[in-house]
């Protein structure tokens, strides 16, 4: 991994990527008017750039970097506020106030919409493996800016943490939030965004397992949600139950109920 910063580079952004490198224990490199796309095939390594316009991350395998944006988040809230039912927030039965942990967060799309319907009054945590993946959201949940102040006040609410999600499940107590929700990065994609592809390259492909089922289910007081492509044999083998999805819809929501789960 190589830190570097932008085409425009101001003090503070020089700064900034000397402290995550120090941080990380990775390599500071001015950038001296380099292609980042020809400089990453030359190292074969992952480039991870500082900009005042938000920060990049480039992979020797993926034709474009990673940066953060809201994707469908957007869109989602967009059609939340002409009415229409929002089907992950459906599975969840989520409701202002609620607390919700996204142990995958990626671009955090789950999160905004979570974080938008849960209101002030809610707590959405959000866990991210990859430190650099990670960086680059909390960042940008912290600075990027749409034309509803509702939806800006969403993302800013979310807690970023840099986790494994097993690990962080088995520090939690008992019912510490109402919903546990995965979404994990499955071999068969389930979105088709221009933004999901790049991160693809810096994705966890790690499998759900029982134990780890066995550890949300502890920590959630209400339920635990999955995201998945469907069929998916291995998710409905442990218990989750898909709720109806839409039409034409390629990924559906599987649910675990607190009370009356096989795990009890």
């Amino acid at each position: 991994m190589i830190v570097t910063t932008g085409k425009t580079v101001s003090q503070a952004d020089m700064k900034e990527a000397q402290r995550l490198a120090e941080n990380w224990g990775v390599v500071f490199q001015e950038r001296k008017k380099r292609s980042f796309r020809k400089w990453v095939q030359e190292t074969n390594e992952p480039i991870y750039v500082v900009s005042k316009t938000g920060d990049k991350l480039y992979h020797p395998h993926s034709s474009q970097p990673f940066h953060f944006h809201p994707s469908m988040a957007w869109l989602r809230v967009q059609r939340i506020f002409k009415g229409y039912n929002d089907p992950m927030a459906e599975a969840m039965d989520l409701k202002e106030g609620m607390t919700c942990l996204d142990c995958t967060m990626g671009l955090a799309s789950d999160s905004i919409v979570a974080s938008f319907i849960t209101g002030k009054k809610g707590y959405i945590a959000s866990l991210e493996k990859n430190k650099y993946i990670a960086e680059i959201v909390r960042k940008g949940l912290q600075h990027w800016e749409e034309e509803r102040s509702t939806f800006n006040q969403a993302m800013r609410r979310i807690v970023v943490a840099n986790a494994d999600y097993f690990d962080f499940l088995k520090n939690q107590t008992d019912e510490a939030f109402d919903i546990v929700y995965f979404d994990p990065m499955f071999e068969q994609t389930v979105e088709s965004s221009v933004h999901i592809a790049p991160l693809r390259s810096f994705a966890n492909y790690e499998t759900l397992q029982a134990e780890q089922i066995k550890e949300a289910l502890r920590v959630a007081k209400r339920k635990v949600v999955v995201k998945s492509s469907i069929p998916n044999p291995h998710v409905e083998e442990m218990g989750f139950v898909f709720k109806k999805r839409r039409k034409g819809a390629s990924f559906g929501f599987a649910v675990m109920e607190k009370k009356g789960n096989r795990y009890e």
